[in-house]
This record gives C-alpha cells, sequence and structure tokens, in this order.
C-alpha cells in the first residue's frame, strides 16, 4: 500500500465514541481540516452524538466495536480494521484511543501502512501491567502529545527517543468563540432553559460527570462561600457536560447540593452541542480537576470566549491558564489542586470582583489564545505529520 506522497491523504482514524470530549473534538477538527486540504477522513467507532456533525463535514463514520477492552475483540478487530484500510485504502492510521489501538498497530503491520497515536489520556507511572497497557500508544513511528506536560511524562514513563514524541497543542477557532457573533435568540433560550435571572453571575464547569473533574470540590468551595457573598452576589452554577451513563455520580452529586442547601443555584444542562452559546451566558469558568489534565480544552476554549477561568494548578493547565506577573496579563488563576478552601477564596475574590475586571482578564486571554494555541496551526502540524509519514514510507 505505499503510495506517493502528493497522493491525497486518506487518513483512518480511530477512537471508541463520538460523545464529547478533547479526543472526539480534535477528530472532528481533523477531519475538518483533511476535507478543506482534499483528502478523506474515515473514522472507525462505535458513534456518538458528534456523528452527524462529522458526516457534515465530509468525514465518512465506520462503526466497528472499537470501544470494547475484550481480547477477543481487539483480536477479531485486527482483520476489521485491516480490510475497512484495505477498502478505503487508507494511507495513514491514526489511533486515538488506548484499547483499539493494539488492534490498529497489529492492522497497520500487517498491510505496512503508517500508524501513529494521539496520546489525550493521562500517562499513569504505575501500575507495571498498565504502562505496558498505554505503551501501545508508543509503538508508532511518532507519538502526538497534547502538551509539553504530556511530553514529558511520555518520555520518563515510556522511555522512547524524543524525536519520536510530536507536542501538538489543542487548538480551537477563537472566531468560532466570539461572544460578539452568537445568536443571541439560542443565547436567551439558554438563558430561560437554565433559569439564569438577570442579577446572577454564572459560572460553568465544562466537563463530563466523573469524579476527578472536580464537581464534588467545587460544591464543598461554593458551600463554603456561599454566606459571605450571598448579599454581594446571585450565582448559578451551571454543570455542562454528559455523564456518559455514570448516572449514580449525577445522583451523588444532586445528593451533595441539596445536602449543602445549594440545589437552587445548581443547573445540570448535560451535553451542549454549541458551548460558544453556553460560554456567551458565563462570567466566569471553573475546572478543578483533581488529576493532572493531560492538555484541558475547555480552558482554551473559554479564553478564547473572553471568559476568565480557574482551573488546578498543575498538568496542561500550568501552559494555558496565565497568572498576574506573567506574559499576556492574568487570564484566571491558578489554585493548589484538591484543595477547596483556596479554591473557595479565589471564587470569592473572582465573583465579586467588579465586571470591568473581568473583561481586561477575558481579553487577555482571548489574546493569549490566539497567539499560542490556534485550530489552524494545530491542523496544519497534524497534517504535515501525516505527510512526512508517508514520504518517510515511500523512501524506505
Amino acid at each position: 500500500m505505499n503510495e506517493n506522497a502528493n497522493t491525497k491523504l486518506r487518513v483512518l482514524q480511530i477512537i471508541p465514541r463520538l460523545d464529547g470530549g478533547g479526543a472526539e473534538a480534535t477528530t472532528f477538527e481533523i477531519t475538518q481540516a483533511l476535507a478543506a486540504a482534499g483528502g478523506q477522513a474515515i473514522i472507525a467507532t462505535q458513534g456518538g452524538v458528534l456523528e452527524k456533525k462529522i458526516e457534515a463535514v465530509g468525514g465518512k463514520i465506520i462503526h466497528l466495536p472499537v470501544a470494547s477492552k475484550n481480547p477477543f475483540t481487539l483480536y477479531q478487530n485486527i482483520s476489521r480494521l485491516r480490510q475497512l484500510c484495505i477498502e478505503t485504502r487508507a494511507n495513514i492510521i491514526h489511533a486515538r484511543s488506548r484499547a483499539p489501538a493494539w488492534s490498529a498497530y497489529y492492522a497497520a503491520k500487517q498491510l505496512n501502512v503508517p500508524f501513529l497515536t494521539t496520546y489525550h489520556s493521562k500517562v499513569p507511572a504505575k501500575p507495571a501491567w498498565k504502562v505496558f497497557y498505554n505503551s501501545i500508544m508508543t509503538r508508532g513511528q511518532c507519538v502526538i502529545a497534547n502538551s509539553q506536560f504530556t511530553a514529558a511524562r511520555i518520555a520518563t514513563i515510556h522511555k522512547i527517543p524524543p524525536e519520536r514524541i510530536k507536542t501538538i497543542p489543542r487548538g480551537c477557532d477563537p472566531a468560532y468563540f466570539d461572544p460578539s457573533k452568537q445568536d443571541m435568540q439560542a443565547v436567551a433560550h439558554l438563558r430561560a432553559k437554565w433559569g439564569i435571572r438577570s442579577n446572577e453571575r454564572v459560572i460553568l464547569c465544562p466537563a463530563r460527570l466523573t469524579r476527578w473533574k472536580g464537581q464534588t470540590l467545587l460544591l464543598d468551595a461554593f458551600h463554603k462561600i456561599k454566606g459571605k457573598i450571598d448579599n454581594e452576589c446571585a450565582f448559578r452554577l451551571v454543570f455542562v457536560g454528559s455523564a456518559q451513563g455514570r448516572k449514580a455520580y449525577q445522583q451523588a452529586l444532586e445528593n451533595q447540593a441539596a445536602r449543602l442547601n445549594l440545589a437552587r443555584h445548581i443547573v445540570f444542562a448535560g451535553h451542549i452541542e454549541i458551548m460558544p452559546q453556553a460560554y456567551k451566558l458565563a462570567d466566569l469558568v471553573v475546572l478543578p480537576s483533581l488529576e493532572a489534565e493531560p492538555f484541558g480544552r475547555t480552558a482554551i476554549e473559554a479564553q478564547a470566549a473572553h471568559i476568565p477561568v480557574i482551573v488546578s494548578d498543575e498538568g496542561g493547565f500550568c501552559e494555558t491558564v496565565r497568572q498576574k506577573g506573567e506574559p499576556y496579563g492574568a487570564t484566571g488563576w491558578r489554585v493548589p489542586p484538591r484543595n477547596s478552601d483556596a479554591l473557595a477564596e479565589t471564587l470569592a475574590k473572582a465573583l465579586t470582583m467588579d465586571k470591568a475586571e473581568l473583561e481586561t482578564m477575558g481579553a487577555n486571554g482571548n489574546h493569549f489564545i490566539t497567539e499560542h494555541y490556534s485550530l489552524a496551526t494545530m491542523c496544519d502540524k497534524t497534517l504535515q505529520i501525516y505527510r512526512d509519514m508517508i514520504l518517510e514510507q515511500n523512501n524506505a
């Protein structure tokens, strides 16, 4: 299946599901970039809410059981992916998750097709079996790391040559998140749906509902400051993100909010298709992750939308959020992770700040993200890696 490097790119991306999240969003964005460059994007997946959006920009969805971790299914997926590559004449295989990467790796070897991965997830250092399981993400010709933090973890834990790691931060399109370009009728509908009153400040926590994203910590922090800010600031906390089947966790959050007398302040919005409309309603975005984020995509989206952010001070957030005294000026706050007292103190400060100060921080954030985290740069660099891999394959 060797092809001339000038032949159009036909890239098979493999991702378990298409239900929201950074890896899923990047799958869509690379699909769009491939189509714009005259290439073809084939996506092997078990499906999800982004399917229609991907198909609308030219992606070809193929349903395969690639979300399974069953060893027998993984073995069967080798032949399924091999046949799919033959039928679509794919000249690059790009895996975005660990379980299907095992199948994709062996399918690529059988066909002599260039294989790469993007390490979207955390890079754990133990236990040993998990390090081995995750090592599949480093067995291709190259692995794309979504931040300097992730790249350093890959090099340290998987002990691969630095030249095989390509750091390409996730990007976003500031124009898409421009608050002045949003459909105000749709925004008003969202405001009414969430029951937001005109005098309320809106805090978004845009993250899937899972324990390590820190929603319980955020509720604890609000409980600590509620009495202090009630007279100064009416607020509404909106959890934006799918529970992805974690019904027990969402129920636990609802119970916690009721126990802390916060229920009337809380909205569980679920998955939102058009996030810029949600950001348009927000005064503040909070991402209190309990574990280091490999990158943290919503932090750059919020800043692109002129919204100050509060994040945990570790992982990819240390690269994407600026504080007072740092280049570009403050775009938000980084707080000690897993510390509800520190989070509460920062929330109280942010919620009682003058709106003009928050707007200045929002403008700083937009400038910073436009300069360093553009979607165009991310896509261009990824497509160039594809081309380089095909050229290297042809010259081998």
